[in-house]
């Protein structure tokens, strides 16, 4: 991630909170943006923790929810979340959360794919996401909707973040294998499973025919993210 280095390359950075931090994909951008900084990450996903810690060995991670983060005030100087804020069951807990335990002017960062302007195969890749969300919610898992740039933008500053920076990240896009294309209907079809047993299940089913239709005709392509570098007051 280029700009993000960039931004950073002249600035300070000791302590790094990756909040959200699953099986550790954004830890090995803040290696690189960071390379001399202690990385701690902390996600309620023990699983998850457990993949990471293999991939880094050198990173601490640690079972802990964002919305208690059981950290000292001003501990950190960066704390990031990456592709967690739609996952989170009280987002503006979570950045007041972090704002704490960062320094004074210390500084935030946010990675978060968003839900406009997409082109057809990433309007696949948002269907999907949000055909996944609705069956996790079913189940009692917290998995919202993805937001719009602007809503994401919002949120953030309406935390009380002062944004310096923002950027879109875009995957460069290859042709869709049919190989692919199975994995990921079939990856539907698990979904599908848990919730046979449900009054919703046949509007589910014609939801899911809708989707393998589009997958076919258009391929898929990770929808846009938008990073976002703010500072603590």
């Amino acid at each position: 991630m280029k700009p993000l280095k960039t931004f950073f390359q002249n600035k300070q950075v000791r302590t790094v909170l990756d909040v959200g931090t699953g099986t550790g994909d954004f830890v090995a951008v803040l290696k690189e943006v960071f390379p001399e900084a202690k990385i701690t990450g902390v996600d309620p996903n023990t699983k998850s923790l457990t993949e990471a810690a293999k991939l880094f060995p050198g990173v601490d991670f640690v079972d802990m929810g964002g919305e208690h983060l059981d950290f000292a005030d001003d501990q950190f100087d960066v704390a990031s979340i990456s592709m967690a804020l739609h996952h989170l069951p009280d987002i503006t807990k979570t950045l007041a959360e972090m704002q704490r335990v960062v320094k004074p002017r210390g500084w935030i960062i946010v990675n978060e794919l968003f839900s406009d302007n997409l082109n057809p195969a990433q309007e696949v890749h948002k269907l999907m996401h949000h055909f996944r969300s609705k069956i996790d919610r079913l189940n009692g898992v917290s998995h919202n909707e993805t937001l719009t740039k602007a809503e994401i933008l919002e949120l953030v500053e309406n935390s009380g973040v002062t944004i310096l920076h923002h950027f879109e990240n875009k995957k460069e896009r290859k042709p869709t294998t049919d190989e692919e294309i199975n994995e990921r209907i079939a990856k539907l079809n698990v979904l599908l499973d848990t919730i046979s047993h449900r009054p919703e299940y046949p509007n589910f089913v014609a939801e899911a025919k809708e989707i393998n239709a589009g997958l076919k005709l258009h391929g898929f392509a990770m929808a846009t993210r938008v990073v976002i570098i703010g500072v603590v007051s």
